[in-house]
């Protein structure tokens, strides 16, 4: 009886082993520097509002895309919409391994009215990652979002 549990759990340590994935999976492949919101019109990229990062591409492998999700709120931490303030955009780009780049993600079709002080940006980070290899990371929890501290 002693050998039945015993290999019983074996087999089951084996084959949980088999399911694992790698570490790589594990390590967040990107950087994000410098995330806030703009007021005013920039040419060719909005209007009324823009959120302004930086991506640094911390893999071996090209990024073709990625799906980036923020929260919004006003200068008083509040939702400053009628729906969610939780945004989600895909953006299509060539960005090398170890280099980073500027993105502006437009707000204007979320907005109703312009504000005073700008949107507060937090719970800022990449959901999914495609490479030009074919291959993709996600993070659909937000494991390595970059926080904002309200006060």
């Amino acid at each position: 009886m002693k050998k039945k549990i015993t290999l019983l759990f074996l087999a089951f340590f084996l084959i949980s082993l088999i399911s694992c994935e790698t570490t790589e999976s594990l390590s967040c492949p990107y950087v994000l520097a410098k995330p806030h919101v703009e007021l005013g019109e920039n040419e060719n990229m909005h209007y009324f509002a823009g959120m302004y990062f930086s991506l640094f591409n911390d893999s071996d492998k090209t990024i073709d895309s990625f799906t980036i999700s923020f929260l919004l709120y006003d200068s008083d931490g509040n939702n400053p919409f009628i729906g969610s303030n939780c945004i989600v955009s895909r953006c299509d780009c060539q960005l090398f391994p170890q280099r980073m780049e500027n993105f502006i993600i437009s707000l204007d079709s979320f907005i109703s009215l312009v504000p005073e002080e700008p949107y507060i940006t937090d719970f800022i980070y990449i959901r999914e990652i495609r490479y030009s290899d074919g291959t993709s990371w996600k993070d659909p929890y937000g494991m390595y979002c970059v926080r904002e501290s309200h006060e």
